[in-house]
């Protein structure tokens, strides 16, 4: 019978291990002073592991319920049949309309400004989190162009693209926002602990 013993002193960081047949196990803890009661005596057979027994040899069993296999559900396909993109759509956010976003967000009270906030424009950068979260949280959309982000707000504020492109670069240089270079122009992600403000 294969055994192991396992032993491990934290105080002093010391961690030891012996495996093979157990009179082995047992002859060579002893050569280096190390007693069967010193640690965890593990009996081996094969490649499965009885339970540790402990210090004056009682077994030890697991908490909660035993296993019960029949239990579990199964899920039976052909194979070849399962289709990752089925049901698919009816899942997925709603397409963004932006006339209506728009709309939506010239209704919208002006976003308050934190009291600690260090920002050069805290106004335009409350705005863009503001409609970036929407983006992220209603609409699923990961990353959008500062040309997106002007038409959405220019019912709301005065901001065109040059101004909310600044804005973003700094936002970038702050690590508020992630940069994405595509095949279009910038596109602009933000961080999910900038925007969850408001997704709270």
């Amino acid at each position: 019978m294969k055994s192991r013993l396992v032993f491990r002193n934290d105080s002093h960081e010391i961690t030891a291990v012996l495996e093979g047949p157990e009179a082995w196990v047992k002859h060579f803890a002893g050569q280096i002073g190390l007693d069967v009661e010193s640690g965890w005596l593990m009996e081996l057979s094969g490649s499965r592991i009885s339970a540790p027994k402990g210090r004056n040899g009682e077994q030890y069993t697991l908490p909660g319920p035993t296993p019960d296999p029949s239990k579990i559900p199964s899920v039976i396909r052909e194979i070849g049949s399962f289709d990752p993109t089925d049901e698919l759509d009816s899942k997925a956010p709603p397409d963004l309309d932006k006339d209506e976003l728009r709309t939506f967000i010239s209704e919208m009270p002006e976003p308050q400004i934190p009291p600690d906030s260090i920002s050069m424009d805290p106004l335009t950068e409350e705005w863009l989190r503001l409609v970036m979260a929407i983006l992220v949280t209603e609409h699923g959309l990961s990353s959008t162009s500062p040309q997106s982000l002007a038409d959405l707000l220019s019912e709301r504020t005065t901001l065109d693209e040059i101004a909310i492109s600044l804005a973003l670069k700094r936002l970038w240089a702050s690590g508020k926002v992630d940069r994405i270079l595509t095949d279009t122009g910038d596109e602009y992600a933000p961080s999910p602990s900038w925007i969850q403000v408001y997704r709270d």
